[in-house]
């Protein structure tokens, strides 16, 4: 591979055509699809099941499009870096976005229902083991964790119960269950928008709020 300097870079890759053009971008390709290859092989665990020659595919699509990328920001390289450094981050950030989205594909709906189903239950188990010596306590906790269960079920839709559930009670991320609902983020926070709303409003008509809920839980 060449070492050009970062004005040969630019001024090569502007170029468009020609043999000194093909030469550098067939450098950066194979510059770029070696450190994506890294990246994901690093990280293989992410893509269970999936072939070496299906995880070079990946690589190949991801550099061609970081490649696309790059030639579109060249006018943003302020030369604070060398070129390659710079060119580095695209396909990383690439990378990483890439492995993020099949994360998120991971979840399935199905999965958020049997998680709805264990969260309450496991609520429940863990505050046996922090309220152990205090009964008082205990029955105070499983009341409310009880009353909570009843609400979810009974008033939310089934798209409100998951989301409700996965975002605040199993901490899932906005773009995992997003996906998994297969809503974008937008009608997702109106989704848990509505399905907090609707929950206070249940806590509200047994003179309850939220402070009394968490106070029960807290040392």
């Amino acid at each position: 591979m060449a070492d050009r300097t970062n004005q040969e870079w630019l001024d090569t890759l502007r170029a468009d055509s020609g043999k000194a053009f093909d030469e550098a971008l067939n450098d950066l390709r194979d510059r770029l699809l070696r450190a994506i290859i890294i990246y994901l092989s690093r990280r293989r665990s992410r893509l269970r099941g999936w072939t070496r020659d299906r995880v070079r595919e990946l690589a190949q699509d991801l550099t061609q499009e970081t490649i696309l990328e790059i030639r579109g920001a060249l006018d943003t390289f302020r030369g604070e870096a060398k070129f390659t450094t710079w060119a580095y981050r695209f396909a990383i950030n690439r990378a990483a976005s890439e492995l993020r989205r099949h994360r998120y594909r991971d979840l399935s709906l199905d999965q958020l229902r049997e998680e709805e189903k264990s969260v309450f239950a496991k609520l429940l188990s863990d505050g046996v083991q922090l309220a152990r010596d205090d009964v008082e306590r205990l029955a105070e906790q499983r009341h409310y964790i009880e009353l909570c269960q009843q609400i979810v079920q009974t008033e939310l839709s089934e798209r409100q119960r998951l989301a409700l559930v996965a975002v605040i009670w199993e901490g899932r991320s906005m773009d995992e269950v997003a996906a998994a609902l297969d809503l974008n983020r937008n009608t997702l926070y109106k989704l848990l928008h509505d399905a907090r709303k609707k929950f206070l409003a249940q806590l509200q008509e047994r003179h309850l709020s939220k402070g009394d809920i968490l106070g029960a839980f807290q040392d």
